[in-house]
């Protein structure tokens, strides 16, 4: 089965370890597609390419003046999931079933930019060369879908927590996102 996907993350960077570093959380976008492999009823494999956005912000008062700062990271994210089904364990009906899944993903970096917002001025920098290409992480999410015709509409949520430096400069911070997703399987 192939599918569709697009959706919105909440997102930060921290250190290994944490969940963030008390900045305020980025919002960004999802979007992807999917596909399936059937090993049986219940057990699935299943890879996706998901172009992500991720990244922190952060605000600073210095001086008087409050100054907002952002980094946004683009990423072709690639996991690999193994993923449970559950609906006849359950014993949902009607073309409902719920599932779970886990894997590893490689995300390979687009673009890097970081943003300064301070009394009405905006500065981007590039800091793509200063930023690690390749990020590698964990997923754990689920979700729900139901059947319509031949595919099936399905929503999930999925948390990725990055195991690996993502900037040169500092070699504890790691990426974190909470996505929720929506999309179609044909």
């Amino acid at each position: 089965r192939f599918g569709l996907k697009a959706g919105m993350n909440l997102e930060t960077q921290s250190e290994l370890g944490q969940l963030w570093d008390n900045d305020e959380i980025n919002a960004g976008f999802f979007l992807g597609g999917t596909a399936e492999y059937a090993l049986n009823n219940t057990l699935s494999l299943q890879t996706e390419v998901n172009f992500q956005e991720k990244g922190k912000k952060y605000n600073r008062e210095m001086s008087g003046i409050n100054t907002h700062y952002t980094t946004e990271f683009i990423y072709i994210n690639i996991p690999l999931l193994v993923k449970g089904n559950f609906s006849s364990q359950l014993g949902l009906s009607n073309g409902w079933n719920l599932f779970g899944y886990t894997g590893p993903y490689y995300g390979y970096l687009v673009k890097a930019n970081y943003k300064v917002k301070s009394e009405g001025t905006t500065e981007n920098t590039d800091i793509t060369d200063n930023s690690v290409r390749n990020d590698w992480g964990v997923v754990f999410g689920g979700g729900v879908s139901h059947t319509i015709g031949k595919g099936s509409v399905f929503a999930d949520l999925r948390y990725d927590m990055g195991l690996f430096k993502i900037d040169n400069s500092n070699s504890d911070l790691r990426n974190k996102s909470v996505s929720l997703c929506i999309g179609y399987n044909f």
